[in-house]
């Protein structure tokens, strides 16, 4: 019996922790901590929503070019800036990490919620597109921030993080 309600625990809190995190995208922080502290200490600055602070971080992390190419470094930059409503650079990194990887769930998500923001409502349903198969938070948060949008009032997308 005990051992019953120690798996049900468990499995209750690894479903929990996956349904909070599902649309952070890239390793945990606490993965990151071993082997890539100083994106760790960014990734917790995103999560903390001190964009400024993680935003100043990712840009020198950026510098190094093994980073360069890393399209989960370049999301969350992208991410970081939306967030500052710097929204022209947030494109540009959000486009540089879906050319690395096209089906990045997290960059395609936070594009079309930018296109969203930027009153460029076909272009998210392009990401939406993108998507579409990959059964995931990504694609639902998307399309119901799409469902929301009204072109005529500032549009402010339902976050993930």
């Amino acid at each position: 019996m005990i051992k019953t309600l120690f798996i049900l625990f468990f499995l209750f809190s690894f479903f929990i922790n996956q349904a909070v995190n599902s649309a952070d995208t890239g390793p945990s922080v606490m993965t990151l901590k071993k082997s890539d502290p100083v994106y760790a200490d960014a990734k917790q600055l995103v999560k903390d929503k001190k964009f400024s602070e993680a935003a100043v971080m990712l840009e020198e992390i950026l510098k190094d070019s093994k980073n360069a190419s890393n399209a989960d470094i370049l999301n969350d930059y992208g991410y970081s800036l939306r967030k500052l409503k710097q929204y022209e650079k947030a494109e540009k990194y959000y486009l540089a990490a879906l050319k690395i990887n096209p089906n990045h769930t997290g960059a395609n998500e936070y594009l079309g919620e930018l296109y969203l923001e930027t009153q460029r409502p076909e272009l998210a349903k392009k990401r939406l597109e993108v998507l579409k198969s990959c059964n995931c938070d990504e694609f639902k948060l998307l399309k119901a921030n799409i469902d929301r949008y009204k072109p005529d009032a500032p549009f402010v997308p339902t976050s993930s993080w």
